[in-house]
């Protein structure tokens, strides 16, 4: 694992409009004047010996918009997925009460993603681990679902996957030894991970979960008790609650 330390006063980034409005009544990061949005998903209350793991897939990328597969590609965020990653952290202000530490994948996607919320949060440094890193997407790494289907045919609709696809199985291992790490090395502390959709999907599946996909800036809670191990917790959306709270405030139709 390694890890940079972040430098906040190279962020600057807009903030929902709705975050402005309550900048003098509400402010969490030690920083920079970025707002926080209230949650709408409250964590309970838990012992200080549990470790919680808010695990969230990173901002648009270009292949994002472009509709392509990304597996282990290094595409970069477009200027709207590092504006979502400033939208969220406000929100992301709110959890746990506080983040003790950052880790992402060292995809770009993913660690520019993780930098820009640290920065927001004053969250001094970000690890990477390379565990977190998507599924290897073998030969459909680039290609849209079109062109899949035209090299594959059926084989999307029937959920298969081509032979260097990376299996369920490895993503699962290298993935729940990274979450381990976390239990062992910050014991009852809070720590936001960047990863990725595919990432996520197979984890909370993995841990008795429904099948869940999961739009950028999404993810889930996950909770590690010493005596029973790891636990699922509840989804969250950031930027379809800032949505929902622009709407409410009337600052959008």
């Amino acid at each position: 694992m390694t890890s940079s330390t972040v430098d906040p006063a190279t962020v600057s980034l807009d903030v929902p409009a709705t975050s402005r409005a309550r900048a003098n009544r509400r402010r969490v990061a030690t920083h920079l004047s970025v707002p926080a949005l209230p949650s709408l998903v409250v964590p309970q209350q838990v012992a200080m010996t549990n470790t919680r793991v808010l695990v969230l897939r990173h901002g648009q990328s270009e292949w994002n918009a472009l509709g392509r597969w990304q597996g282990q590609a290094n595409p970069p965020l477009t200027s709207l997925g590092i504006q979502q990653a400033a939208d969220a952290a406000g929100l992301l202000g709110t959890q746990c009460p506080h983040f003790d530490l950052v880790i992402t994948s060292n995809l770009e996607r993913a660690h520019l993603t993780g930098q820009t919320i640290a920065q927001i949060l004053g969250v001094p440094t970000v690890h990477v681990d390379n565990r977190w890193q998507e599924n290897d997407a073998g030969e459909w790494q680039g290609l849209t679902p079109d062109e899949i289907s035209v090299q594959w045919p059926g084989y999307l609709e029937s959920g298969r996957r081509p032979p260097h696809f990376e299996t369920e199985e490895s993503t699962n291992q290298r993935v729940d030894a990274a979450l381990d790490a976390i239990a062992q090395e910050n014991r009852g502390k809070c720590i936001l991970v960047i990863s990725h959709g595919g990432v996520l999907r197979l984890l909370r599946a993995h841990l008795g979960g429904q099948d869940q996909r999961f739009p950028n800036l999404s993810g889930s809670w996950f909770e590690h008790n010493e005596s029973s191990g790891w636990h699922l917790g509840s989804l969250l959306y950031p930027l379809q609650l800032i949505a929902d709270d622009l709407r409410n405030n009337g600052v959008v139709e």
